[in-house]
Order: structure tokens, then sequence, then C-alpha cells
């Protein structure tokens, strides 16, 4: 792509809490003002400022900014200005395998930090204080400002005044982001044409959004609320304390643990005790409450969440979340799987033959009134994102798309004939692990069959698969870790080959020379101080200030220098390649016209009519299960639900 952009940034404030609303939203609170722009012209080297009031002198301009899709856009937006397109320099920061922060990539690749005095300075404009006379103000007496909620305080305080002086301060602070852009900016256009169609897709989806049930996620407060109550209630009959004291304990770790004796106040810990102020602190650390809030916060005038979905979140090119954070959504109880037959739980008879709870008549019910436990909440999490009256909800989800992955990429023959002939891997697992045959294969012992397979995958030993045990909540202290992680490898040997060549591959390059690890090529840069991973699709992982030592290997990432092994190369790469084939199908479906609303990890959710919804998800499945030349012989395969809310 030839493009010589504009690169600007903005400074503003605003009485919205920009953390918790959004750049789109925050951009949509009145009080919200651009204080200045500043500006670089890519194409003569000119630099200069804008505010409110002055003509805009790049009409039909491309426009580039750090975060541009989170902030920048909307900004500009507000005043009437538009551009033919965007670039969001944050996004190319993180093809190019850095951070997306500005700070950092004005060290590694300018070698200037970001003016952090001068960022506070400029971020203290939009904090308020409690008026009083002598800001010429109607006073808010000290007791009446100390019981105002945070939102109350940012509505009704009193924002510094801005002079020649503090604006003449906040120039220069947007100046200096600006000179770290320009900067940056011959390295980063490199990447302009690496993902692009699937980053402008990314756009289209946060743009349109998803509904949110509004109505839902405040009967579901209410309900977490009063739960919450009622635990603290029963601690402090137990206790003979107030409930007051018990609350204070609850939420204090320190006091938790003197109160308990635990060792700290972890949910791990937590959920072995048996107190009752373990049951309080449970009560009033709810994950639900914490991603009902954000999705209250985050949604707009029109009851859509937007911009949720974060390109290029992870280093392997996968998605993160921001806002209510729907990557890692409670997951429901299991008995929600197979409900008894006295359940009082409106429910549907699913293909076994097993009662499961109907997700979104149970939400209906709870609008209506009905009570909910912690268990019903947090399965009713995931029901606030729904479709309209009207439209219905199709989803796919590729199916252990991952562990496919794998075995496709070390030509495990043995893993690819369980998968393609649909025999159960976990069970096959299982068989291996026990010595027995794969029809005699116990509920019990398939368990421990998935959680080999879960935990070993990437090079996990026994200390994974006990994390592994943990989550799932198997005791496995009777059981020979050692061997049963020796009779997994046994079984996949070419995956745990596959790990030492990766190994391999990743040194050699380190040390100059190109190397491939079955469909991966290990390249090193021009400059020597980098590696590149290319994945089957041709797309690189990128490994910056990539070093090998003696008995070790590793590269600078997101939180500084990172230590990688065989196992997590696989992992990145299967990771990676597994994103490529979701963002591929999500390419497909897009030019088919059906509207994307949400991808959650392996997973892509459309909203379309009711009556068009069978249509739809055939639609969604074909393209899931088109394997692109450049994956032959992936065993891919998909299943999916249709229905007005979103569940598991």
């Amino acid at each position: 792509m030839n493009v010589a952009p504009v690169l600007l940034d903005v400074e503003s404030r605003s009485r919205a809490d920009l953390a918790a609303v959004g750049g789109r939203r925050y951009w949509e609170h009145p009080s919200s003002e651009v204080l200045v722009v500043v500006w670089y012209d890519t194409a003569t080297g000119d630099v200069g400022t804008w505010a409110p009031g002055m003509p805009w002198p790049f009409v039909g301009r491309t426009l580039a900014a750090h975060n541009a899709h989170g902030f920048d856009r909307f900004a500009l937006e507000r005043y009437g200005i538009d551009a033919p397109a965007w670039i969001d320099t944050a996004q190319l920061a993180r093809r190019a395998g850095l951070p997306g922060a500005l700070d950092a990539l004005g060290v590694r690749w300018a070698g200037v930090a970001k003016d952090r005095e001068a960022s506070r300075f400029t971020k203290a404009l939009s904090g308020v204080r409690r008026p009083s006379r002598k800001h010429g103000a109607a006073e808010i007496p000290a007791h009446t400002w100390a019981a105002m909620s945070p939102d109350e305080r940012r509505e009704r305080g009193i924002q510094p005044a801005i002079d020649a002086a503090v604006m003449a301060r906040v120039t220069a602070y947007c100046a200096s982001d600006v000179a770290i852009m320009a900067a940056t900016w011959p390295r980063l256009a490199q990447w302009l044409d690496v993902d692009a169609d699937v980053g402008a897709l990314d756009t289209r989806v946060n743009d349109r959004g998803v509904a949110f049930d509004r109505e839902l996620a405040r009967r579901l407060l209410a309900e977490d609320a009063r739960n919450a109550d009622a635990a603290i209630d029963a601690a402090a009959r137990a206790l003979g304390w107030t409930a007051d004291a018990v609350r204070a304990a609850a939420m204090s770790p320190a006091k938790f643990c003197t109160a308990t004796g635990a060792a700290d106040a972890q949910a791990a810990t937590i959920a072995t005790l048996e107190h009752p102020l373990a049951d309080a602190r449970k009560a009033l650390a709810s994950i639900a409450r914490g991603k009902l809030l954000a999705g209250l916060a985050r949604v707009h005038a029109d009851g859509r969440m937007r911009d949720t979905l974060v390109y290029y979140g992870a280093h392997t090119g996968r998605w993160s979340g921001r806002g209510m954070q729907l990557h890692n959504l409670p997951r429901p109880a299991a008995y929600f799987e197979n409900l008894p037959a006295d359940t009082t739980y409106p429910h549907t008879i699913n293909a076994k033959g097993e009662r499961v709870v109907d997700v979104d008549a149970l939400a209906e019910e709870v609008i209506a009134g009905r009570p909910c436990d912690a268990d019903a909440i947090a399965l009713l999490v995931r029901a606030t994102l729904f479709a309209p009256p009207g439209r219905a909800l199709v989803a796919m989800d590729f199916a252990s798309v991952e562990a496919r992955g794998t075995a496709w990429m070390a030509g495990d023959s043995a893993a690819l004939d369980v998968f393609r002939s649909g025999r159960d891997p976990y069970k096959t697992a299982a068989a291996a692990i026990f010595a027995c045959d794969y029809d005699a294969v116990t509920k019990a012992q398939r368990q421990i069959g998935k959680i080999a397979e879960l935990a070993c995958g990437f090079g996990g030993g026994p200390a994974a698969f006990e994390k592994f045990a943990h989550a799932f909540r198997v005791d496995v202290s009777a059981l020979d870790l050692d061997a049963i992680v020796g009779a997994w490898r046994t079984l996949h040997a070419p995956i745990r080959a596959l790990w030492y060549t990766c190994e391999r591959a990743f040194r050699s390059a380190c040390n100059g020379r190109p190397a491939c690890a079955g469909p991966l090529e290990f390249v090193p840069s021009d400059t020597g101080d980098a590696v590149a991973c290319f994945l089957p699709s041709g797309r690189p992982i990128v490994y910056n200030d990539a070093h090998a030592g003696e008995d070790s290997l590793s590269y600078v990432g997101s939180r500084g220098r990172e230590h990688t092994y065989g196992g997590k190369l696989v992992e990145n790469a299967v990771q990676a390649t597994c994103r490529d084939l979701l963002a591929r199908a999500m390419l497909t479906v897009d030019a088919a016209a059906l509207p994307i609303v949400l991808h959650v990890h392996d997973e892509i959710v459309v909203e379309v009519r009711e009556d068009s919804a069978d249509d739809a998800a055939r639609i969604l499945r074909d393209a899931m299960l088109d394997v692109p030349a450049w994956a032959a012989g992936f065993p891919i395969d998909a299943s999916g639900w249709t229905g007005r809310r979103y569940r598991k």
C-alpha cells in the first residue's frame, strides 16, 4: 500500500471516565472537548496544530493516529471531520511484534520515551475538585461530596482552569507524541499490507456492535446484590457479628485471612474453606457483577455495545477483549447441561436426550421477576448479548481446533485419523494412558484423557497436568502424573518431535540461518535483531530482539524479555494458524453479507432476521469448513446453534 497519511494526536478533556466507557462513548459525552490536535504530514514533512473553530486543512486525506479506532477517529467525527481512510499505528506496531503502547514503541524504534510527567499533567485537566466559594461556584459541603459516587463527582465537580501557559504545555506534550509517530512511521508503514483486510473487517465489526439487554443486566445485578446481602446476613448470624463487620472483613484480604486463618484470599483458597466468611467473600467477589457493570457502561443509546474486540491483542495476532471482556465470561455450571427430571428451570431436550437449560426462556423469566442464585446469574451474563425482536443470533464454533491444528502441524497421522474418523480423542488418550481398549474407557478415565490432551500438547508436564485437573475439579493425587504425561508423549511422538524441531529452528534463525520446522519457517530479519516465524498462511509472528543462549531462548515481548521453548513456539504457531482460519472464515462470511456481531476465541456469531436463520447457519458453517489451500489436510469441523440470546 503506497500512502502518505497525515499523522496526528488529539489531546482532550472531559467529565466522562474514558477507562470505563471507552473512546467512542467518551466522545458522545457533552463535556468532551478537543484541546489541540498536532499533526505531521508525511508527504511534506510539515508540522502544525489544529483546534476547534479552525478550518480542517486535510480534506480527503488519509489520517493516522495511535489508537485511531479507539479514540482519535471519534474525536474528529465529533467535530464533523471525516476521512476517506484511517490508519491505526498501534495495530501496525502489534503486527510488527511490538507492544501497542506508544511509549514502548518510542523507546524501541525511536529511542525516545513518552513524557510521563506531561501525560499526568494533561490527564489531570479532566480531574475534578469539590466546588467551594473560592472557586466562584455553588459550594458543595464536604460531607455531601464524600457521600457522592464517582460519577456524581465527575458531573458536579470543578475542573482546572486552562490558560495560555497550560495550553502551551499540553501542545508541547501532544507534539512530542507526534514526533514519536513520525520517527517510527517509516518502519510501521512496512506493515500496512499485512493482514490489512482482516484489520478493516475488525473495524466494521466493532462499529456494528452487539445488542445488549440493559433490562436483564440490571435484574441480574439486583439479584447479585440480594444474594450478597443474604450471604452477609447468614455469616453475621453464624459469627454473632454485625452485617457491617462481616462486609468489612469479607472485602479486606488482610481481615479475611486474620479471621479465617487462610493463607490468602484467592478464589482457589476460598473454595477449600468451610467458614461463614468464605461464602460472604465469594458473594461479594462476583465476577458476573464486574462484567454486567462494564457492559452497562459501554452500551450506546441505540442499545448496542461496541468496541469490545481488540484486533491483534495477542502476540500471535489473536483478538483480545476490552470493557466487558467477552473472552473470559463466566463458565456455566455443568448441571445446566444435564438437568434432573424434576428441574424447575425451563429446558429443552438435546440430541443426546439430556435436559439442558433453555437460556432464552430463563432470561425472560428473570426479567419478569424470577430469583437467581449465583450459578444462574453466571449463566445469564452471556444472555445479556442478544438479538433484537424479529432477529436471531446464529453461532458457529470450530471443534477442538487447536488440538486438530497441533496434530496437523506435526504430521501426527494417528491423531489426524482419530479426528477424521469421528472417534473421541479424549477416549483415545485415556486408552493409551490406562493401557486399556478404547471401548473399555470409563467416564472418569476419559476425563483424565481430556486433561492430558489439553495440558500436554504444548510441552506441559506433570505441573501443567495438575493445574488443568484443578481447574476441572478433578482429584489426581492418587495418580502417577509422570506416567500419564509419558504415555501421552509416546502416543503423540510427532508432536513432541515438533517441539524440539521448532526450538532448533528458532535457535538457527537467531544465529542468522533460516530453518524450517514442519510447515513453519523461521527467518532472521535483515538487521539480525529479530526472528519471524512464517505461518502456513504466509503471515509472520515476529520475535523482536530474539536471543539464543546456551540453554535458553528469549525475545522482547509486551512484558519485556520473555523466555520461550519448543512447546511454547508450537503453541504460538498453532494458535496463530487457528486464528488465521477464523479470520479467513470471517472474511467469507462478511462477503456473503452476513453481519458479524461477535467472535470469541474460535466462534463466529452473526445477527440475522429470524426467518433467514437456517440459511445463515448453512452459509456460516460452509465458510468455516472451507479449508484454504495453505491448510490442506487440516481435519476441520464446526458446530453451532441459533437463538435469541448468546450462550455457551
